[in-house]
C-alpha cells in the first residue's frame, strides 16, 4: 500500500502538470507579469486564511524563533526562484531553462541524506536517479523540438540563480517543518508574497494598471491554472512534511513530465520514441521509490 506522502506527491505532480499546460495556453495572450498578478490575487487570500486560522488557534505563537526564521527564509527563496525562473524562461530557450532549473532537488537530496539523516533503500535511490535523469532529458529533448525564441545574454546565469534559490527553498522548508506544522508554514507565505512581488514589479518597472488584461478566455484559463497550482502547492508541503525530502522533492520537480504527456493529449504535440522511453523511465522511477 502506498504511503500517504507518496499519494499526495503524485497528486501534486498531476495538478502541477495540468496547471502548467493551462498556463502555457493562456500565456499565448497574456504577459508574464499579468500571469503573476492572477497568481498573487488567488494565492494571497488562501494564505491569509491559513494565517488567520493559526493565529486564532494559537499555533503561530507556539513556533520557535529558529523555525519561524527558517520558514520565512525558505518561503522568500521560493518566491524569488519562481520569478527568476519566469525571467529565465522569457530570455532563453525553454529546452535549456527547463532541464537546468529542474536539477535543484540534487541539492536537497545531498543535504537530506548527509545532514538530516534520511536513509534510502538501494531501490529508492535508483528510482530517484531514474526520475531525475528521465525528467531532465525529456525536458531538454522536448524543448529542442519546439520553436525556440532568441536567447538574450545572461539567461543561463539566471538559471543558476533559480537552481540555488529553489534548492535553498527546499532545504529551509524541510528545516522549518521540523518545528512547525505544514499548515503553519503555509501561513508564513502571507508575510512573504506581498513584499517579494512588490520588489519584482518595481524591478520590472510595471504597474498593475498597465498589466491588467481584458476579461476573456485567456484570463479565465489563467485563473483556473492559478487555483489548481496553488492547491497543488498545499499538497506538496503536506507531502514534504510527511515524507523523506530526498524522494519528495525529485518527485515534485518531475511535473514537466506530466506537462509533456498532457501537451501530447490536449495540445497535439508529438513525442518521439526517445521521449516515450523517458516517460516510461519516469513511471519506473515512481514504482521504485514506492518500494517502502
Amino acid at each position: 500500500m502506498l504511503e500517504l506522502w507518496l499519494l499526495l506527491a503524485i497528486l501534486a505532480i498531476l495538478m502541477y502538470g495540468s496547471s502548467m499546460v493551462a498556463q502555457k495556453v493562456s500565456l499565448h495572450d497574456l504577459s508574464v507579469p499579468s500571469m503573476i498578478l492572477f497568481s498573487l490575487l488567488i494565492a494571497l487570500p488562501m494564505f491569509l486564511i491559513v494565517l488567520l486560522v493559526v493565529i486564532i488557534n494559537g499555533e503561530l505563537w507556539a513556533i520557535g524563533l529558529d523555525s519561524f526564521v527558517f520558514g520565512i527564509v525558505g518561503a522568500t527563496f521560493g518566491q524569488i526562484g519562481y520569478y527568476t525562473y519566469v525571467e529565465a524562461a522569457k530570455r532563453g530557450p525553454i529546452s535549456i531553462v527547463g532541464s537546468a532549473t529542474a536539477t535543484y532537488p540534487v541539492m536537497v537530496a545531498i543535504v537530506a541524506i548527509v545532514f538530516l539523516g534520511e536513509v534510502l533503500t538501494t531501490m529508492q535511490g535508483l528510482g530517484v536517479v531514474i526520475i531525475m535523469v528521465s525528467m531532465v532529458a525529456l525536458s531538454y529533448l522536448h524543448g529542442k523540438s519546439e520553436d525556440e525564441k532568441s536567447a538574450s545574454q545572461g539567461y543561463y546565469a539566471i538559471c543558476i540563480v533559480t537552481v540555488l534559490a529553489w534548492g535553498l527553498w527546499a532545504i529551509f522548508t524541510k528545516l522549518a517543518l521540523l518545528g512547525m506544522s505544514d499548515f503553519a508554514f503555509l501561513g508564513l507565505y502571507s508575510f512573504v508574497i506581498p513584499p517579494v512581488t512588490f520588489i519584482y514589479y518595481r524591478l520590472k518597472k510595471v504597474t498593475i494598471r498597465n498589466i491588467w488584461p481584458k476579461w476573456g478566455l485567456p484570463v479565465k484559463i489563467a485563473i483556473v491554472s492559478s487555483v489548481v497550482g496553488n492547491l497543488a502547492f498545499f499538497l506538496e508541503i503536506k507531502a514534504i512534511d510527511l515524507g523523506p525530502a530526498a524522494i519528495v522533492f525529485p518527485l515534485i520537480a518531475s511535473a514537466p513530465v506530466v506537462v509533456v504527456v498532457l501537451a501530447f493529449i490536449f495540445l497535439k504535440e508529438r513525442l518521439s520514441r526517445k521521449e516515450w522511453l523517458l516517460v516510461a523511465g519516469f513511471v519506473v522511477g515512481i514504482i521504485l521509490v514506492s518500494t517502502i
